[in-house]
């Protein structure tokens, strides 16, 4: 089901998903026993007052998307959307390499926004009236915005802390990848910890309540996020170690580019023909200059030898897709990007003006990036 999105001020599009009334729901059931008196069956006021602080919490998770997402557009980034999740939440933006001092300011503006609603609410709960409902509510919201901050501010992907560490690591050592592992490997730790400490409390407790379970859930499912989050940052980082190893004149092939009107006899031994390319020229497309096919040995072999003479090779080709031109010199990041603007099969890596150096395949890059 596709999620609604809302659309709030100068905040950019806000994607809800179905998800965000499942943790509404699952935090006011946990906060319901704190309120609840013993062996109330149903307490509405307390059934109220959970689920007023649980919806305060999105509301907070929504300020903290809002932070990053300001900030970014500060910094020159481009805000595509912010999605309020089962997780929480998160903002998805674009732009080109930021500085370590961006990266940090961004990360951090999300738990900074968190002490400043912890800050209000604080303020709220010292006008209300020492004990009442609205004095219960401010307090809980405001400490559980500092909660919100300071789990955010943990030092491991995919936490905002864990993103403000990384980008200093890389800055310092000057190697931004080892940043990202040491934080990654840090973030599964947390997520661990994150299961283990309410297990904890459950063996001390002799047994589990309600709440506990409750806890647990919550908890696992945190910790799913943290370690997937944790992953996905590893294998980008793996993904971005073998881009840079890219270099166009490295993956350049070394075959015969022939016409379609070529005849067989003239292309040398079954042997050579291994080594052949016939490009069909015509003009398909910006940066396409037309398709290519390999020689089937299969085909060849069906010609007896008195026809190879007169036997075109478009006649014993399979179609292979269409070809496209790259700049030999291109390596890393920018071949990569490059191949993505003009994705097909074959591309004829260009040297000096009008020189072709040999052809590069898609497979070829496609392998290497898969670690193959």
């Amino acid at each position: 089901m596709k999620s609604p999105t809302l659309r709030l001020g100068s905040l950019p599009p806000i994607r809800v998903s179905p998800g965000t009334l499942v943790t509404v729901l699952v935090l006011a059931l946990i906060l319901y026993p704190s309120f609840s008196g013993p062996g109330d069956v149903l307490s509405v006021p307390a059934a109220l007052l959970a689920l007023g602080i649980a919806l305060f919490m999105i509301v907070s998770v929504l300020v903290h998307e809002g932070a990053h997402a300001l900030s970014a557009r500060a910094f020159g980034a481009t805000v595509d959307h912010i999605a309020l999740t089962l997780w929480g939440g998160h903002t998805q933006y674009r732009g080109k390499e930021m500085s370590a001092r961006a990266s940090v300011a961004i990360s951090l503006a999300g738990p900074v926004s968190n002490l400043a609603l912890a800050l209000v609410a604080l303020g709220a709960e010292s006008v209300s009236g020492p004990g009442t409902a609205a004095a219960v509510f401010w307090s809980f919201c405001a400490r559980l915005n500092i909660a919100l901050a300071v789990f955010n501010l943990l030092p491991g992907l995919p936490m905002d802390g864990g993103r403000a560490v990384e980008a200093l690591l890389g800055g310092m050592l000057r190697n931004p990848l080892l940043g990202t592992r040491v934080t990654a490997w840090t973030g599964r730790a947390l997520a661990l910890a994150v299961v283990a400490i309410p297990l904890w409390w459950i063996v001390r407790a002799e047994g589990a309540g309600m709440f506990l379970l409750l806890t647990l859930v919550w908890a696992m499912l945190i910790a799913g996020m943290l370690w997937q989050g944790a992953s996905s940052a590893l294998h980008a980082a793996t993904l971005q170690r073998r881009v840079d190893t890219l270099d166009a004149l490295d993956l350049v092939r070394p075959l015969r580019l022939v016409i379609p009107q070529q005849t067989l006899s003239s292309l040398g031994s079954e042997a050579e023909l291994t080594n052949v390319l016939v490009l069909e020229q015509r003009a398909i497309r910006p940066g396409v200059v037309g398709r290519a096919y390999r020689i089937l040995p299969e085909a060849v072999a069906a010609v007896p030898s008195a026809h190879r003479e007169r036997t075109p090779a478009s006649a014993v080709a399979g179609p292979v897709g269409e070809v496209g031109l790259l700049d030999a010199s291109l390596r890393g990041s920018e071949l990569v990007s490059a191949m993505l603007a003009l994705p097909v099969p074959v591309y004829l890596a260009m040297g000096e003006p009008g020189q072709i150096r040999g052809i590069i395949l898609s497979d070829d890059v496609n392998d290497l990036l898969r670690g193959r």
